[in-house]
């Protein structure tokens, strides 16, 4: 009995977003069909479908899917090490962070709208600019996790460590990533959300492909349906990358512990 308690509150979440979407669906159904807004404003649930499987049977998504993947991943990638990097650098030399530390507040303060056209002007229109922009807004959230955790490690574990002779390598395969990884994740996670819209950004502003480059061709068109449908497949894109990010996180967690 405790362990089918133990299932069902894990599944609990599940089941409640699960719950929350059919009924977001049937509000969104009930809207376009008995509220006289036309079609070309607000399509049916069912309309919208329809629109995707044709862009899916002609081959016209894919590739666009596929763009704003690799730029994610790839920017993400690079974001999570020069994040985890500048982390361990901050921690261990105090001089670098007080120097370098407002310039890194400066750029997250900017707005990426703002930032993406100079990007796009230096790096070009090709998926370059776009990997840039998302390791810009990943590698903050977990520099800022990370370093946050790291400098609340006890002190008498600092001073165990050098009782015992640690090294810094050692030290820090030992003890500062296993201590910080729970932050570390929760970064990533926040970054992997916030690149999909950096992506979408510099998709907007300037590029050949890609599902932010398919929406503004929607927009452009009065295509309230490839928009809806552009807009789903980004949500999803953006849910698998977090559930990915929590597996991996049990997983590691589980050895660490």
């Amino acid at each position: 009995m405790p362990s089918s308690k133990s299932t069902f509150d894990r599944v609990r979440p599940s089941l409640v977003g699960g719950a929350a979407l059919v009924a977001g669906v049937v509000v969104w159904w009930a809207i376009a069909r008995f509220s006289g807004v036309p079609p070309y404003i607000l399509p049916t649930p069912g309309a919208t479908l329809t629109r995707a499987f044709e862009l899916f049977d002609s081959n016209a998504i894919q590739v666009h899917i596929a763009q704003t993947v690799a730029e994610v991943l790839q920017g993400a990638i690079i974001g999570i090490v020069i994040g985890i990097v500048l982390a361990m650098l901050f921690h261990h030399v105090r001089w670098l962070r007080r120097l370098f530390m407002p310039v890194v507040i400066v750029a997250q303060v900017t707005p990426k709208i703002s930032i993406a056209p100079l990007i796009i002007l230096w790096v070009g229109l090709g998926i370059g600019s776009k990997i840039t922009l998302v390791a810009l807004v990943v590698f903050y959230p977990v520099l800022i996790n990370m370093l946050a955790r790291l400098e609340a490690i006890p002190s008498t574990v600092r001073d165990l460590s050098k009782i015992t002779g640690m090294g810094p390598v050692r030290r820090a395969f030992r003890i500062e990533f296993p201590y910080s990884f729970p932050a570390l994740a929760a970064g990533i996670k926040l970054g992997l959300l916030q690149g999909v819209t950096a992506a979408v950004i510099g998709e907007f502003i300037g590029a050949r492909a890609g599902l932010g480059y398919l929406e503004k061709q929607g927009q452009d068109n009065d295509d309230i349906r490839l928009v809806l449908v552009t807009l789903a497949l980004l949500a999803l894109l953006g849910v698998i990358l977090y559930l990915v990010v929590g597996a991996i996180e049990r997983r590691v967690s589980r050895r660490f512990g």
